[in-house]
């Protein structure tokens, strides 16, 4: 359910934090440990939060996409646990339709990044159809002419169009009739 100002106000405690401090304490959080699990944690929570309109304003602040797109470039490069990358890639996809966001991803190659995860994590449903997902939301018409042109983005919808998961296919099938 998506919130409003109002339900904001309602649910938060009288002396208690803020939504804009609290979201910026658990990105801040996410840099200050080392503990994998912590980070989950903290990926999970934003993410979730990333799910309401309301927020994408807060997250913004708190640098949440940074980090979610920090997390999404690194698993193209190297071997990131697959919790961190899933709730990476939930949340740019819940908080990629943000304008702001979305000139963020473009600007900082993130097509490239999506497709390298695309790539690289043929075989993870989750994964895949975050990613072909998130692709869709970011789709403008420059963004359109560019990708029609990407040769492997093409060639890796036709492959997902043949695969035996039918949420895999149809994502790929809506992504591959939008680029034509």
């Amino acid at each position: 359910m998506f919130s409003t100002q109002e339900r904001l106000k309602r649910r938060t405690p009288e002396g208690g934090i803020n939504r804009k401090t609290y979201l910026c304490l658990l990105v801040d959080e996410y840099y200050e440990t080392s503990n994998i699990e912590a980070q989950q944690q903290v990926t999970a929570n934003l993410a979730n939060f990333a799910y309401d309109p309301i927020n994408w304003k807060f997250l913004r602040e708190a640098k949440a996409h940074e980090l979610f797109y920090d997390i999404v470039q690194q698993a193209t490069r190297s071997v990131v646990d697959r919790l961190l990358l899933l709730h990476a890639i939930v949340g740019l996809t819940n908080i990629s339709l943000d304008p702001v966001i979305r000139e963020f991803v473009e600007r900082s190659n993130g097509f490239d990044r999506l497709k390298g995860l695309l790539e690289k994590y043929q075989t993870d449903c989750e994964i895949v159809c975050n990613a072909l997902t998130c692709y869709s939301f970011l789709l403008n018409d420059s963004s359109t002419v560019v990708l029609k042109q990407d040769k492997i983005l093409l060639t890796l919808l036709e492959r997902f169009k043949q695969s035996g998961n039918r949420r895999i296919i149809n994502l790929a099938t809506i992504l591959a009739a939008d680029l034509h």
